[in-house]
Parts: structure tokens; C-alpha cells; sequence
């Protein structure tokens, strides 16, 4: 599965521990660098690139431009607007 990364925080593009896919291309979210993509590092907000395996490259190769990700591989950033759902806050 894709993995959201920034700049900083690339996957190394080989299997090793900790990693369970070779990750060699990435694709940019829409909107890069102003994206609402965020790396997945729990300690970092930098926009982030979608790194894909080799299924996936192939997928994109063919024209799929819609990707998983793994769990906790990204954040999403959101805009100040918060818009009620129509429910009443119970708490």
C-alpha cells in the first residue's frame, strides 16, 4: 500500500525492518506542495508525496489516480471552517 512522506522523510525504496514494501516512485497529491496530503511521521506536517509500490506505479501507469494508504501512513491538514453535521453537540 502507498505511503504518504515528505522530502525529509522518504522511504529508503528497499525491504528492510520497519518496511514492509519497496517504494521506488512517487506520485503528487493534488495541489502539491499546498496540499492537505501530510507526512505520516508522527512528528512532522510537511506536505507530503504519495510513494507507491509497484503495483501501484503500474496502476498509475495506467491511469488510476486514486490510492490507499496504509494506517497512520498520513494526516490530512484542514481548513479553519468548521461545518456542524446538524446534530447537537450531546457532551
Amino acid at each position: 500500500m502507498a505511503i504518504a512522506r515528505c522530502d525529509k522523510h522518504t522511504p529508503s525504496g528497499t525491504r528492510h525492518a520497519g518496511i514492509k514494501y519497496a517504494y521506488k516512485a512517487f506520485a503528487l497529491p493534488l495541489g502539491y506542495p499546498e496540499t492537505a496530503a501530510i507526512c505520516g511521521r508522527e512528528d512532522c506536517e510537511g506536505p507530503a508525496r504519495l510513494w507507491l509500490t509497484e503495483p501501484e506505479r503500474a496502476d498509475h501507469q495506467r491511469g488510476v489516480r486514486i490510492f490507499g494508504i496504509r494506517t497512520r501512513s498520513a494526516k490530512i491538514r484542514v481548513s479553519d471552517e468548521l461545518i456542524s453535521n446538524g446534530f447537537e453537540d450531546t457532551m
